[in-house]
């Protein structure tokens, strides 16, 4: 019997080994496509650029390997099985020039193997003054335009077989440009919009406990109706990437020993898991130059955790690409800060607020 044991045992290795290296192929073979690319800025739609989730943020927004909460439903729907329960989360992201980004959020696991859920965004860039040529002057301002963008978006996650992870999302973008007070001309407001797709997969590796891999390909499809005649693609994007988790326990109990004052109930050996998460991502979008991602938290037993990032690509200087946060988990809900700089235009801050029930 244990000569058949352990004969099952090395045919399963090589199978999932094999599985292993498939993807690994498969991956290997879109990131061509999306290396030839476009001209950087030749995608419309730039609102969905944005990521969500401070905590993701706040670690160099690598996470497409690790997408274990609620704002996975951007980074990779894959991910989103992983949730135990109902989640409902909001983020606010106060950025430069008086640019406002709201997104709520809703999970809800439908068996031990399925998992749905929704989200809604909302981009408001401020009142904007509308520069004009003049005869007089060189230039001169005619009105203001405001531009606002929404998106709203569905996806399902699975588990598939072995140690496999899909999702898929589907996502309405529309974006409107209102005009006021133009005299010279008449302009008549604009809108766009569009649809895209997301299709991702999170594998766990079999033979090094705590490691994933996985891959998401962001933002297929196309603009449904442009702003003038023009269709612009939308901004797809394939990322890849690794993370590693691991957990350090401390036991903390009180030997017979010990002496406590006799109105002092005993307290019971209790365990503080420490985790530390690593994660790495490479992004390869169609409109820009590829770019790394790098995250490191540390989840202390009490729950608060503190986290920092670095990615490239950015187009500002080295500081630029930096990220850190804080967060603070319990069984119930969890906050989360992250602050991100952008250079000569000022620090964002991000928060987030999820509620489990």
């Amino acid at each position: 019997m244990k000569k058949y044991g352990a004969k099952y045992n090395k045919i399963e290795k090589i199978k999932n080994l094999r599985f292993e290296l498939c993807l690994l192929i498969i991956f290997c073979l879109l990131i061509p496509y999306v290396a030839e690319g476009r001209d950087a800025g030749t995608s419309g739609s730039a609102m969905l650029k944005i990521g969500v989730g401070a905590k993701t943020t706040s670690m160099g927004e690598a996470s497409v390997a690790l997408s274990d909460d609620l704002s996975g439903i951007y980074w990779n729907p894959a991910g989103l099985v992983q949730l135990r329960n109902s989640q409902f989360s909001a983020m606010h992201i106060e950025w430069f020039d008086d640019i406002r980004y709201e997104w709520l959020g809703f999970a809800q696991p439908i068996s031990s193997r399925a998992t749905i859920a929704a989200d809604i965004s909302y981009l408001y860039m401020g009142s904007i003054s509308r520069t004009v040529e003049s005869i007089s002057e060189e230039y001169e301002e005619d009105g203001t335009f405001s531009p606002v963008d929404m998106a709203g978006r569905v996806a399902l996650s699975v588990k598939a077989f072995r140690n496999l992870l899909l999702g898929a999302s589907l996502q309405r973008i529309q974006s409107r440009v209102t005009f006021d007070n133009v005299t010279k001309e008449r302009i008549s407001n604009k809108t766009s919009q569009g649809i895209a797709i997301d299709l991702g997969g999170i594998y766990s590796v079999t033979k090094v406990q705590g490691l994933t891999v996985g891959g998401c390909l962001q933002n297929l499809g196309n603009q449904t109706k442009a702003y003038i005649t023009d269709k612009a693609p939308m901004p797809f994007a394939v990322s890849v990437g690794l993370a590693y988790k691991a957990q350090m326990k401390n036991e903390i109990s009180l030997t017979e020993e010990t002496k406590q004052p006799e109105n002092m109930p005993k307290p019971e050996a209790r365990s503080s898991p420490n985790t530390l998460t690593i994660a790495f991502d490479l992004y390869f979008p169609a409109d820009d130059s590829i770019n790394a991602r790098l995250g490191v938290e540390y989840r202390f037993g009490n729950g608060v955790s503190l986290r920092g990032g670095y990615r490239t690509g950015t187009g500002f200087e080295f500081p630029s690409g930096l990220s850190a946060g804080i967060g603070y988990n319990s069984p119930d809900y969890q906050v989360d800060y992250a602050f991100v700089p952008y250079g000569d235009l000022g620090g964002t801050h991000r928060i987030s607020f999820t509620v489990r029930f």
